[in-house]
């Protein structure tokens, strides 16, 4: 019977590191645009580059605030595998009881699955991932059909425990 456990996994650390001043340069380039557009308003003194500066930073700070949140929350209980993409509501869910295998393994998510986040490679292969390559792999049955849920985390041995426990 599986034990408990529960983990939000982050986008990988060298990718906050390039996130994180990316976001605060665009933060103070809309910060700017604002400031302008309140202080000298429709006088005309406003050149027209903060005119486009604001968009434009809004536009790309927006995709980069999104990935800066993002996790991947696993939970694994006596009943349920739960693995979801916050802070959206995609999400998995096995019942432990139709686990047939569980496994570590190294994944390379841009060559084997085409990208990061949720992806879909054939009916009933699902990865979950915010970058790395360790991840744990879970076969189970539903309606007939093997199908494979796999989860890129630095706490691969973890989660494998907790599902085999």
């Amino acid at each position: 019977m599986p034990s408990s456990f529960t983990h939000d996994e982050k986008a990988a650390a060298r990718l906050h590191r390039f996130l994180g001043p990316l976001l605060l340069v665009e933060v103070v380039g809309v910060g700017m645009a604002m400031w302008a557009w309140w202080t000298f308003g429709d006088s005309g003194i406003v050149p027209g580059s903060f005119a486009v500066l604001g968009p434009v930073a809004l536009a790309v700070a927006a995709p980069t605030a999104i990935w800066w949140l993002l996790r991947v929350r696993i939970h694994v209980d006596d009943r349920l595998y739960r693995v979801q993409l916050w802070p959206f509501p995609v999400r998995s869910e096995v019942p432990v009881r139709s686990i047939r295998d569980v496994y570590v393994r190294e994944v390379r998510p841009l060559r084997q699955y085409g990208g990061w986040g949720v992806r879909w490679r054939r009916r009933g292969d699902v990865l979950y991932s915010l970058g790395g390559k360790k991840a744990v792999t879970v076969e189970y049955r539903r309606k007939g059909q093997t199908r494979k849920l796999t989860v890129t985390t630095e706490r691969a041995d973890e989660v494998f425990a907790a599902l085999t426990g």
